[in-house]
């Protein structure tokens, strides 16, 4: 294994998200589990709130906004440069390291961004004039320009570190 010069995880921890997901969670699921319970215990068809096709739809909805929020929870940014590449992953949406060598890299900057005017927000996000995004936090990026043309930014908090890292990456290009 060759030599680790830099490693980060970054995670989404935006308080206010949480909330929003946790209050648009039960406004799917109070209608649902009332239709529920009107069905089964009062066994009332004709008191019913919901229809039974409501109630699958509600259903359905409460299940994919679960599976939206356990996604966002578990949700990290890995970034790691060794001696002979730079490594990023986006688990669980995108579980295999990406790895990006030296050759392949024209020139890179670590920059200011604006998440949401540049990229349209945070995740992995791409943009026709832009190109790929993969941010979590803060407003700083590992802004890469690719020998095919393609632009890859990476959100970073460590900008100092990564920077040194990416200089012993690339200084071996030269």
């Amino acid at each position: 294994m060759k030599k680790l010069l830099f490693k980060e995880e970054q995670e989404f921890d935006k308080r206010w998200l949480w909330l929003l997901m946790l209050v648009a969670v039960s406004a799917a699921a109070i209608p649902f589990f009332r239709g529920i319970y009107f069905l089964t215990v009062e066994n009332s068809p004709d008191d019913t709130p919901m229809t039974t096709g409501g109630l699958v739809v509600t259903g359905v909805t409460v299940v994919v906004m679960v599976v939206i929020f356990i996604l966002m929870f578990r949700a990290k940014l890995k970034t790691k440069v060794t001696a002979d590449k730079l490594s990023v992953c986006f688990p669980p949406l995108v579980r295999k390291w990406k790895d990006i060598y030296p050759s392949e890299i024209e020139k890179y900057e670590l920059r200011q961004y604006h998440p949401k005017r540049e990229y349209g927000g945070r995740g992995i996000k791409r943009r026709l004039r832009k190109g790929s995004a993969w941010t979590v936090a803060g407003r700083i990026g590992l802004q890469l320009y690719m020998k095919n043309g393609k632009k890859f930014l990476i959100g970073t908090q460590k900008r100092q570190a990564l920077e040194h890292a990416m200089q012993k990456l690339m200084e071996k290009e030269d």
